[in-house]
């Protein structure tokens, strides 16, 4: 959409300019909190964080829709390494993978590990 259409719009209309202000907040926010845990945090606390960042299901439990590449892409790893992390955490009994499919079944120990 061309700029002046969008600043008549949010000139006219009060709604749509605060639509548009929350909006870009809450993608500034997302932002900031991503690369500040591309900084702060190490691989396996991404990956944890991203998986709890997911919706639940009707019975309470976490399973991602991301495919692992997704997923390496959002934390910024190399798959083997997420799968390596993933693999770690079935281990530690936080997550179940059943194939390409993983449910989070300990939300609150990944949580807890996540320093969420």
């Amino acid at each position: 959409m061309p700029r002046e259409i969008i600043r008549h719009i949010c000139g006219r209309e009060l709604t749509a300019r605060h639509a548009l202000l929350r909006s870009i907040a809450a993608n500034l926010r997302r932002l900031t909190e991503a690369t500040s845990d591309l900084v702060f945090l190490d691989l396996r606390r991404r990956v944890a964080k991203v998986l709890l960042s997911q919706p639940r299901g009707e019975d309470g439990l976490i399973r991602p829709q991301v495919s692992r590449e997704e997923l390496a892409h959002q934390v910024g790893g190399s798959r083997p390494s997420v799968n390596a992390t993933l693999r770690g955490f079935e281990r530690r009994g936080w997550i179940q993978m059943h194939g390409r499919p993983v449910t989070v079944t300990q939300a609150a120990a990944l949580s807890r590990f996540a320093g969420t």
